[in-house]
């Protein structure tokens, strides 16, 4: 059982839709009062997925398909979370803008992530 629950938690898709919950369970329950902070949040939970994701890519066979499909999926979940936001922002009558923060630069630190954990795995490998 437990192998089959890591099995479906190594899949890039699994980790968006568990992350997106986080996101949206996480603004509900902090209940943020402007709306840089619910973006905020948003970003925090969305650096938490590249970290989940990058540690991941360890446990993997085939690298090269969870990692583009990674990086796929986290664009997707960029996509999403732009769209759910704003949606959440309305619905619980945040304060401010709206507009969404910087701290999503981040994702060009993903294939970062993604790339040197395929050269520690692989340096594990070639020393052991």
């Amino acid at each position: 059982m437990t192998e089959m629950i890591f099995e479906i938690l190594q899949k890039p898709f699994v980790q968006m839709l568990l992350f997106l919950c986080l996101t949206i369970l996480s603004v509900l329950i902090i209940k943020p009062k402007n709306c840089d902070k619910t973006w905020n949040i948003a970003g925090i939970v969305f650096i938490g997925f590249i970290l989940v994701n990058s540690l991941l890519i360890c446990t993997v066979s085939n690298n090269w398909t969870y990692y583009f499909s990674s990086i796929l999926f986290s664009l997707l979940y960029l996509i999403i979370i732009s769209i759910i936001i704003p949606a959440l922002i309305k619905l619980l009558k945040i304060e401010g803008s709206g507009e969404s923060a910087m701290i999503f630069i981040t994702i060009i630190y993903h294939p970062v992530c993604l790339l040197m954990m395929l050269f520690l795995k692989w340096t594990y490998f070639k020393l052991f």
